[in-house]
């Protein structure tokens, strides 16, 4: 067994046996520290195997320095004798010139724990301010400095959700009513604007006898009509367009005379007949224009 450890061995013995508890050992790794700069305290304590130790925690008092961190060190046992060590990060704000700090370790018996300190270790705190002038001297500045402008997305966020929520609400209780509006002013435009074609096809054929005018007319008319009873009757023949309107009588003269004029280049000696016809077709568009309308505004009525 080496030398010195032999003689701490009989040292601690004398020690616990003289009924005396060994110190532990602290001490800071500087002599002078700056006002909020971070230093070390190393404490380290030996004593028997057997005997129970705890070290300082967080709940410690480190007056006049504040604990940043702290880092235990596994306890070494050699030839019967344990080591404990701990290293404390703290800083002071404090101004005193000279501070100190002794921290204790924890020794449980039996019926008692004792508290044990190590001898106090001194640290200067450098004094950057030698001297103060009386009265201080206030810099005046009163120039604004430039902040750079946020832009609020909280805000825009909370009033998206707001006007999407008010919008759901009123779709949710005038929705109906909003689509039944629009659907009459569509209703409106088209049959405007179709019948605005067909008078000029009309006046056209009226006053130059053209079969390509009484075609077009024609051809307006069906398209119209399709859009308007949301079916394909553009693609239907004379007769399956008779038998969609139930045979009317006025629908089956008006289309037979019209085909009569076009595919027979018989309108020279119908011409009045031609004429009378296409008023008819005029009249029945006109009429189902009005069907369409009630239905919808029936449909808003029954709800």
């Amino acid at each position: 067994m080496p030398k010195h450890i032999l003689i701490l061995c009989l040292c601690l013995v004398q020690t616990v046996a003289a009924g005396q508890i060994p110190k532990p050992e602290g001490a800071f790794n500087r002599d002078t520290a700056k006002l909020g700069q971070l230093l070390q305290y190393t404490l380290v304590h030996r004593h028997p195997a057997a005997q129970e130790v705890i070290l300082p925690s967080a709940r410690d008092n480190f007056s006049p320095f504040e604990l940043v961190r702290r880092a235990y060190f596994p306890t070494k046992t050699k030839a019967g004798i344990s080591t404990d060590s701990a290293v404390y990060t703290l800083r002071t704000f404090e101004t005193s010139p000279s501070q100190w700090l002794a921290l204790p370790i924890y020794v449980l018996g039996q019926r008692d724990t004792q508290l044990v300190y190590a001898a106090a270790d001194t640290v200067a705190v450098a004094q950057l301010v030698q001297a103060v002038q009386e009265p201080l001297a206030v810099k005046e500045d009163t120039q604004l400095a430039p902040v750079e402008t946020r832009f609020n997305w909280p805000v825009l966020v909370l009033w998206i959700m707001a006007t999407a929520t008010f919008v759901a609400l009123v779709w949710l209780i005038f929705g109906q009513a909003i689509r039944d509006k629009y659907r009459l002013y569509r209703l409106r435009k088209d049959h405007v604007y179709f019948a605005s074609r067909y008078n000029s096809h009309e006046e056209r054929f009226k006053k130059t006898g053209s079969p390509q005018s009484l075609e077009k007319a024609v051809s307006l008319w069906k398209n119209y009509l399709t859009k308007l009873e949301r079916s394909a009757i553009n693609s239907f023949t004379t007769k399956e367009i008779v038998e969609y309107y139930e045979n009317d009588e006025e629908v089956n003269t008006a289309l037979r005379i019209c085909d009569k004029a076009i595919y027979g280049n018989l309108q020279t000696e119908s011409e009045g007949e031609t004429k009378l016809a296409l008023g008819m077709l005029r009249r029945f568009a006109k009429g189902r224009h009005k069907t369409q309308r009630e239905l919808i505004r029936n449909a808003k009525t029954k709800r």
